[in-house]
């Protein structure tokens, strides 16, 4: 048989559709073989945790807008869903947020109910202590200014919610308990009735202005459902909700490398934006507009941003080509925890990439570090690289031992590079017993992965008839295939194959190459 290769190493990288989908990561459990990367990690800081500076006593009730001490709007959205509950979570850390619990008991507050917010009537159940409706509403007159004690940076100015705010408040709260038309727009989707579900989403955009419905009606509108398709209008649409206010703190994803496809409104709406620009769906292509929404979603608080942004770099795709840029977002994304990331260092460092970008050294040591941290974090590319790295003894001791491991680990879930490479392990009896058998059946896995050398691989012993029957047509074909993928040896070997064959194999072998057209 041909010499075997184990593959060629990786050098796809990672393309900006590819990052878009962002694949939902399993962690990986560790396996013996990644010990030979552990020592280096210290190189690198990739830790998937972040520290953020959180306030305390702030809150984020569903469907809210911004909730700011600076915004007098605020006091707009302030309600939980029942009404009679005055004590619920959301009410008491609002309540706190600004300013409006007793300082002497932080249980006692000023109750504010839907059905008479400025207790007017006898339903609304006033509490039996001092009010301090009154003294608030005085002070917003009067124009003083209040402040919030205890805060991390001291002193902030505190917009005093009044009676008119508490009626704006408890008109829309009505409103939200009583109105149904987003679970209606969403049940009518599902069924498919995509006018009704239209029409829906429009009413609730009108009376509450919730992003899910604007999201819906951008989605709805790209794709023609219940109207023509209309770019204009889905940008229209989801334009709404990514330019709506947004508060850094309180409205900001916190986002768990754990789930990576958690995401909201206006994330879902700022990557569907860019995906539009990027592609030129419907409208000229801007890819510097897209590049411009990752950075949106990435400060909306989706970490996989930071990997768009930094590929975006790397390959030039709305901005120049800039390899320090593109570690500086990359190297954020990968400490908030994002393989992608991970995955995407290495091979700038290992220089994989098919178009390098300049400004970034050679380092094999960070490259092992990162292709390691990925792998645990459940990528198979970055396990295989790792792999090969053992193997190849690039950037540490030669330990092929431990590159067997994590073949194995990358086989076993398709990586057709890594089945490659362990079926050379059973063919030449290399660290495990010789097994043809198992090596065929991991050539042909490999194969059908479309891995050029397995491909060349399983022609050989289909051609000798190693552990299995001989098929000269079978091995014809999985030859040429190899040829179209640029494989040297398959170039050379395919016409001593060709002359063995009879006129019936030649023809077995054309149809494999070139199968008919299914009958319509």
């Amino acid at each position: 048989m041909a010499s075997l290769t184990r593959g060629r190493a990786a050098q796809a990288g990672l393309t900006i559709a590819l990052l878009m989908a962002a694949p939902a990561l399993q962690a990986l459990p560790e396996a013996s073989g990644t010990s030979a990367t552990q020592n280096t990690l210290d190189a690198v800081k990739v830790t998937g945790e972040r520290q953020r500076d959180v306030m305390s006593g702030t809150v984020v009730p569903a469907k809210s807008k911004v909730l700011s001490r600076k915004l007098a709007s605020s006091c707009n959205y302030m309600l939980d869903d029942d009404p009679l509950a005055p004590d619920g979570s959301v009410t008491l850390e609002y309540l706190s947020h600004f300013g409006m619990l007793d300082d002497d008991d932080s249980t006692r507050f000023t109750s504010i109910n839907d059905l008479a917010p400025d207790r007017s009537a006898s339903r609304s159940q006033p509490q039996e202590i001092p009010s301090v409706t009154e003294a608030l509403h005085a002070s917003l007159t009067q124009g003083l200014t209040g402040f919030i004690p205890g805060t991390e940076m001291g002193i902030f100015p505190r917009i005093v919610c009044g009676i008119k705010d508490q009626r704006t408040a408890a008109g829309r709260n009505w409103i939200a308990r009583k109105d149904k038309s987003l679970i209606q727009g969403l049940d009518a989707y599902e069924t498919g009735n995509y006018a009704e579900a239209l029409a829906r989403f429009e009413e609730n955009w009108q009376k509450l202005g919730y992003e899910e419905s604007a999201l819906m009606l951008g989605r709805m509108h790209l794709l023609g459902q219940g109207a023509p398709a209309d770019t204009a209008q889905a940008i229209k649409w989801l334009r709404e909700v990514v330019d709506a206010r947004f508060h850094p703190v309180e409205d900001r994803l916190h986002y768990d490398p754990s789930k990576p496809n958690e995401t909201n409104a206006r994330i879902d709406a700022a990557l569907l934006l860019a995906r539009i620009h990027l592609m030129g769906v419907g409208t000229p292509r801007e890819p510097a507009k897209a590049l411009a929404l990752w950075r949106k979603a990435l400060d909306f608080g989706f970490e996989p941003a930071g990997t768009f942004i930094g590929q975006a770099y790397a390959s030039g795709v709305g901005t120049a080509a800039d390899g320090p840029k593109a570690i500086e977002a990359l190297t954020a994304a990968a400490a908030a925890g994002h393989a992608p990331a991970m995955l995407l260092l290495g091979q700038l460092y290992h220089h994989r990439l098919p178009k390098q970008p300049a400004g970034i050294p050679l380092d094999l040591e960070k490259a092992g570090a990162y292709y390691g941290a990925a792998a645990r974090a459940g990528s198979i590319e970055a396990t295989y690289a790792a792999a090969r790295m053992l193997d190849l003894g690039e950037g540490t001791p030669k330990a092929p031992e431990k590159a067997l491991v994590l073949y194995k680990e990358a086989a076993v879930k398709g990586h057709a590079e890594a089945q490659n490479a362990l079926a050379t392990f059973f063919y030449q009896g290399e660290l495990v017993p010789q097994n043809h058998a198992t090596a065929r059946e991991l050539f042909q896995a490999a194969a059908k992965g479309r891995q050029p050398d397995a491909m060349f691989n399983l022609a050989v012993m289909l051609a000798q008839g190693q552990s299995g029957d001989k098929d000269l047509a079978t091995a014809y074909a999985w030859c040429a295939l190899a040829k179209s993928q640029g494989h040297e040896q398959a170039a050379t070997a395919l016409p001593a194959i060709a002359a063995k064959l009879s006129p019936d194999e030649k023809a077995r072998a054309d149809a494999m190459l070139k199968p008919a057209p299914k009958k319509s």
